[in-house]
């Protein structure tokens, strides 16, 4: 096991905390407002930053999460080549339900990256998604600390 590596993981798990927290902000003041089925020529400037904060956190800590994830399989000696079997070592740690579900998280982060539709109804789905998501995200970010406590006792939270 390389220490160099663990070491490496508890930064990144620092510093994933500290997103967390910066989603968890933007989450909670979104989703007291938010509306499917809201026109967003309706919202103030206000929310319509937030919403642009909200999807750029959101994006943010699915890829570093993901990050992570390599950083572990790497620390425990798997094939990292590609990264589905990345995600297939992490079912099998239950840190994620399963591979699937985080690609169809990973294909709903580029979206948020890459997505300039003018369609109202397209960008609205689009943010519900991310919003019911939001929850599932953080989940597998526990899932992911409780593995790092249990499998790197050494490594000491910050």
């Amino acid at each position: 096991m390389s220490m160099d590596l663990i070491a490496a993981l508890g930064e990144k798990m620092v510093h994933l905390d500290k997103m967390r927290q910066h989603l968890n902000y933007s989450y909670q003041q979104v989703k007291t407002w938010w509306s499917v089925a809201a026109n967003f020529d309706g919202w103030n400037e206000e929310q319509l930053e937030s919403l642009a904060a909200f999807k750029a956190r959101f994006s943010e800590l699915q890829d570093h999460i993901g990050s992570a994830m390599r950083l572990i399989a790497q620390i425990e000696e798997e094939d990292t080549r590609q990264f589905t079997y990345v995600l297939n070592y992490m079912s099998k740690l239950y840190i994620i339900d399963g591979v699937e579900q985080w690609l169809e998280l990973r294909a709903l982060r580029n979206a948020a990256t890459h997505d300039y539709s003018a369609s109202e109804a397209t960008k609205a789905m689009h943010f519900h998604q991310l919003l019911q998501n939001t929850e599932y995200l953080f989940n597998v970010l526990n899932a992911l600390s409780e593995f790092i406590k249990t499998a790197y006792p050494s490594l000491k939270e910050k």
